[in-house]
């Protein structure tokens, strides 16, 4: 044990006398503060004040001057600035001058408690028998490694005892991550669904506030011209005719709404069977033949009279529906619908085709995007455009192709594919 107290007190001393000769012998290449030579006068003085704080530091606390020494250097390479790094790098010297006189002065303290340390061993040993000493020194060492295996016993208990805590911890919060989890997904399904529904809220309302009021508001005048005896029977027969054409459209489009909305918050099932799409496309073009004759437009249907394809009747219908009722609303009057169809690998591509004013580049580059826009048929009504959506859609659901082609002032043209097997 006294031997070890000298090797101690050697290395100690070795280390001291080392670092002093380094800093007696090392060279004084501090840099003169001229800080009005810099360029940028702000920059200096903020390069100043960490200079004046890290020596402030030197005496009080090193390590706080290292801080600042380091951030003086730090900001050199921000500003890439030569002069500021050698200031930085004399700061760090200071303050690694100030930490080894800290240690130093540690070091003596140290050298000094284990001199007297030794007077005191050196003192009880020429004090006590040598017999004794040896004898003491034995029973030393044997309680030491009966203590010191206890120690290690209640160690590894103590051990076993926080690892098995941590891993109950551990548990514990794995167990409340994954609760966390669900809930944060279960709260981002919740709101993706409430954004969802606004949107359809948002787009149905207005779509549902102009086209039913404008139908229903010419109900009711005709029936309270009626009721009132002011038209005959032959204007009744008249506009009876109108309001069937009216109340045919208002039906399709209601039908369009509900089928666009159960689309938007549930999955539609395809239904594919075989039909006759000359027989469906016919059923819906009587519909609107009284629009045809009030507008005076020429209908030039080129479907073959037996048209046998594979699809949803539902679906389908919905699709052509809303594209003839386009055409015929934004054909003038005297001008021709043209029905045509070619067939390619499979596949049935039916064109319906007007010559309307056409859509403008910006509002069909919207409607391909899916945007909502507002437009103006011929009767200066305002349509919302949610019929091409709303088809293009459903020809998506069938996994058929969509296309819209239009020249302003010359028609638009819209082809869908169905398939035929």
């Amino acid at each position: 044990m006294k031997h070890v107290s000298y090797l101690v007190v050697i290395l100690i001393t070795t280390l001291n006398v080392l670092t002093v000769s380094a800093q007696q012998k090392a060279p004084d290449t501090s840099l003169s503060l001229n800080y009005n030579d810099s360029v940028n006068n702000k920059d200096s003085q903020i390069v100043t004040q960490y200079v004046q704080l890290s020596d402030y530091y030197l005496d009080v606390n090193p390590d706080s001057s290292v801080y600042w020494a380091e951030k003086i250097l730090a900001y050199a390479q921000i500003k890439n600035n030569w002069l500021y790094q050698q200031y930085g790098l004399q700061a760090l010297q200071r303050a690694g001058s100030s930490i080894l006189k800290k240690h130093t002065s540690e070091n003596k303290a140290t050298l000094n408690r284990f001199s007297k340390l030794e007077q005191k061993i050196t003192t009880l040993t020429i004090a006590t028998i040598i017999f004794l000493l040896c004898c003491a020194f034995f029973f030393i060492l044997y309680l030491r490694k009966i203590k010191s295996t206890r120690i290690l016993e209640v160690d590894k208990t103590e051990l076993a005892e926080r690892l098995k805590n941590f891993q109950s911890d551990a548990n514990e919060f794995q167990q409340k991550n994954l609760r966390l989890q669900n809930e944060n997904q279960e709260l981002q399904t919740n709101y993706i669904n409430l954004v969802k529904l606004n949107e359809i809220k948002d787009k149905l309302i207005p779509m549902i506030a102009h086209d039913i009021r404008s139908p229903l508001a010419t109900l009711q005048n005709t029936l309270a011209l009626t009721r009132d005896n002011i038209i005959n029977p032959e204007e009744f027969q008249q506009l009876g005719a109108a309001l069937e054409s009216d109340v045919f459209n208002l039906r399709g489009m209601l039908d369009n709404m509900l089928l666009w909305a159960r689309e938007q918050m549930f999955e539609i099932k395809v239904n594919k069977v075989k039909l006759d799409l000359s027989e469906t496309f016919k059923e819906i073009i009587l519909m609107y033949r009284n629009s045809l004759v009030v507008k005076n437009i020429t209908l030039h249907n080129y479907m073959p009279p037996s048209l046998m394809v594979t699809t949803d009747k539902e679906i389908v219908s919905a699709i052509f529906r809303n594209l003839f009722s386009n055409a015929v609303k934004f054909t003038e009057r005297g001008k021709s619908i043209y029905i045509n169809q070619i067939f390619f690998d499979g596949k049935a591509y039916i064109s319906i085709k007007d010559e309307g004013k056409g859509i403008p580049d910006d509002v069909l580059q919207k409607l391909k995007n899916k945007q909502h826009v507002t437009t103006r048929d011929t009767a200066n009504e305002k349509e919302t455009g949610l019929g091409l959506l709303f088809s293009k859609e459903m020809v998506n659901k069938l996994n058929e192709n969509f296309d819209i082609t239009s020249y302003p002032e010359y028609g638009t043209s819209v082809t869908f594919s169905i398939s035929m097997n």
